[in-house]
């Protein structure tokens, strides 16, 4: 008898937690300290270059031009593509390693190269098409990991590219993580759960290397507790089907 009591005191306790538990858990917000990003402050902030002749480093697949300005006729027919190998290869010259390189350092390179032939050269190197971009992508996404694009991408893109949000997703406090150049990164949480509900317009792109981290929400982190630690504190047996139904019906 004893022991019935001891178990039905329990099941009590157990009924009345798990009706509390979700107000007391679910409706936190685990990373609301983190004030709201507003398009206002990234146009405010723009990312700090220099010139990207003088920055940019070189890789795979960058599409490249090549200018003799003073001998035009030493001009590539057309854009040369970066090899996987990070090399290029060039009429009168041959190979030359290109990734890895700014712009400015491998016309110096060709500069350098091509002096003996000709006269005073002078060379101009442009990107004219970027290899895809990437940013980062994790938490509470089916398939964290990186995205790669090509012109513009809004987080929700982004997220959908990683299979979407998981059922445990904060999907109005998504944080977004931007290096601009400065000595502190920006970051701040985007409402993405407000496009979705009202199909308007995304405010904010992404940038390469940017980084989104969706959070786990009050609710996915009190399911979680109870996966974790109701087996640990509650005694062999109590959640036994049939006991367990009988105690909280």
């Amino acid at each position: 008898m004893e022991t019935m009591r001891i178990k039905c005191s329990l099941r009590a306790w157990l009924t009345t937690a798990l009706a509390v538990l979700p107000l007391v858990i679910g409706c936190s917000n685990p990373v609301e300290h983190i004030p709201e990003l507003k398009p206002e402050q990234l146009a405010a902030r723009p990312i700090q270059q220099q010139p990207y002749e003088q920055t940019y480093k070189m890789v795979p697949y960058d599409l490249i031009t090549i200018r003799f300005p003073f001998h035009p006729e030493q001009d590539p027919k057309a854009a040369i593509s970066i090899r996987p190998d990070g090399q290029i290869s060039l009429d009168g010259v041959g190979s030359l390693r290109a990734a890895g390189l700014t712009p400015d350092e491998l016309s110096k390179d060709i500069v350098a190269k091509t002096s003996t032939r000709l006269r005073n050269p002078e060379v101009v190197v442009s990107v004219t098409q970027f290899a895809p971009r990437r940013i980062f992508v994790g938490g509470q996404v089916k398939t964290p990991g990186i995205v790669q694009f090509q012109g513009e991408i809004t987080p929700i893109q982004a997220i959908f590219e990683r299979g979407g949000f998981t059922n445990e997703a904060q999907m109005d406090s998504v944080v977004l993580i931007r290096n601009a150049g400065g000595p502190d990164p920006i970051i701040g949480r985007i409402n993405v759960n407000d496009g979705l509900e009202s199909g308007s317009a995304e405010k904010i792109n992404l940038v390469t290397n940017d980084v989104l981290y969706v959070p786990m929400s009050g609710i996915g982190r009190a399911d979680l507790w109870v996966k974790q630690h109701l087996n640990d504190i509650m005694p062999t047996g109590l959640f036994s089907a049939g006991g367990f139904a009988a105690g909280v019906r």
